[in-house]
């Protein structure tokens, strides 16, 4: 994936967040992995999460762009989530949303979760 999809990716993901109106403290563990990864900085993401909660067509454009490959947007997502070395019931609450969001079927992403539980236990 490139930066500028990782980019993206965090957009997709601070609207996930937001989708309720506001981001919970277990959704953000997610947004700070991807926030972490991406290398962006704190006023860029208040800008992408205010944003989000405003802004319905920006959280469409970014579902937009995420489902012209939706599969290894969420194998991206999931790796993020299980970097550190577990994969809670909270990150996949938030993740399962935004798999809705790119509608991946549920055994998509069941088998994409266990894909990259053996890639982590392999490591």
């Amino acid at each position: 994936m490139t930066p500028a999809q990782r980019i993206d990716l965090l957009r997709a993901a601070c609207c996930v967040a937001n989708a309720d109106g506001s981001a919970s403290e277990s959704e953000m563990i997610l947004v700070k992995k991807l926030i972490k990864e991406v290398g962006v900085g704190r006023a860029s993401v208040e800008a992408m999460m205010d944003r989000a909660k405003i802004d319905p067509t920006f959280c469409e454009d970014q579902f937009k762009i995420l489902k012209s490959d939706p599969s290894d947007t969420m194998l991206a997502l999931l790796q993020v989530a299980m970097a550190d070395g577990e994969l809670t019931e909270e990150e996949i609450r938030v993740l399962q949303a935004l798999a809705n969001n790119l509608e991946i079927p549920t055994d998509v992403f069941d088998q994409l979760i266990a894909q990259v539980k053996e890639t982590l236990s392999q490591s």
